[in-house]
């Protein structure tokens, strides 16, 4: 058996964390949409009683109570599987082993970029050398 780094297994550890960090609200959603748990209620739903006007437009309100309990539910799934994201992304950045090559460029690139580089030296400007004969 051979042992592990620290950082691999710490890695391991992360990227576990950042699966049951995702599979929590995607779970979660799948029971609610098949109505096996209830949506959570954060906010009650209000009653209404009475048949005039104000009372139809409370009962339109009471019927849009269940889409504001859903509103924090979603977000708070959004902020999960974002930290489960983070925590896999962690978790795989320290198992993988990262090595970087330098490519060699070719040559005829080289001195196409070498002569690129050097500046071409500058005329002096018709001013300054009438300047200099006026003198």
């Amino acid at each position: 058996m051979r042992i592990q780094k620290p950082d691999r297994l710490i890695g391991y550890i992360l990227l576990i964390i950042g699966v049951i960090l995702i599979l929590i609200p995607v779970i979660t959603a799948l029971l609610i949409l098949f109505s096996t748990i209830p949506i959570p209620i954060y906010v009650p739903i209000p009653t209404v009683s009475g048949t005039d006007s104000a009372a139809e437009s409370a009962r339109v309100l009471a019927d849009t109570f269940p889409m504001l309990n859903l509103v924090p539910t979603f977000l708070l799934f959004v902020v999960l599987v974002y930290a489960g994201s983070v925590f896999m992304g962690k978790g795989v950045g320290l198992i993988k082993d990262i090595t970087l090559q330098v490519a060699k460029a070719p040559e005829k690139e080289a001195t196409e970029l070498e002569k690129a580089a050097t500046p071409e030296p500058k005329k002096p400007a018709r001013k300054a050398k009438s300047e200099a004969q006026e003198a």
